[in-house]
């Protein structure tokens, strides 16, 4: 079957377009930060900070790459969107297939623990990289500016 390519749109949020993102992993999850503007001064073409940081967690974290774009369209969507924050979901994902049965491959007593999981292909992006992660689910939300994070960014 064919990998399939499905954007899943977060209402009502901006993501910076220009900005990259900043990744953090504890454990098995992984957070995802980035910049947003305001939705309501966007539309009225005026760039103004959201306030807040948008951040994707995705949950139960198997595999991750990371990708700097290429001349070569890695991530083809032929549908035109209008989405300002948004992420991608493959579905029949030969990387998802791939990484399963060698985990169960080389782990046969992986696959009993892990049955309660349903792990999905997630595809985040940024500026100039391509996030992509396997994992069981992603959440977003609006998180607090903190310090330390745009300390981070200050010089980027």
């Amino acid at each position: 079957m064919k990998a399939e390519i499905i954007i899943r749109p977060i209402d009502q949020v901006w993501q910076d377009p220009q900005s990259f993102c900043m990744t953090e992993f504890i454990r098995d999850e992984l957070f995802y930060y980035f910049k947003c503007w305001d939705y309501q001064f966007m539309l009225d073409g005026k760039v103004q900070d959201a306030g807040f940081l948008g951040c994707f967690t995705i949950e139960n974290m198997l595999a991750i790459r990371h990708t700097r774009f290429t001349k070569q369209t890695t991530y083809p969507v032929e549908t035109e969107h209008d989405c300002k924050c948004y992420y991608y979901e493959i579905t029949h994902s030969p990387w998802l297939r791939d990484t399963l049965a060698n985990r169960t491959q080389h782990d046969p007593d992986w696959a009993d623990a892990n049955q309660q999981h349903s792990y999905r292909h997630f595809v985040l992006e940024n500026a100039k990289y391509w996030v992509e992660v396997i994992g069981s689910n992603l959440v977003f939300e609006k998180r607090k500016k903190d310090r330390q994070r745009m300390q981070l960014w200050k010089h980027f």
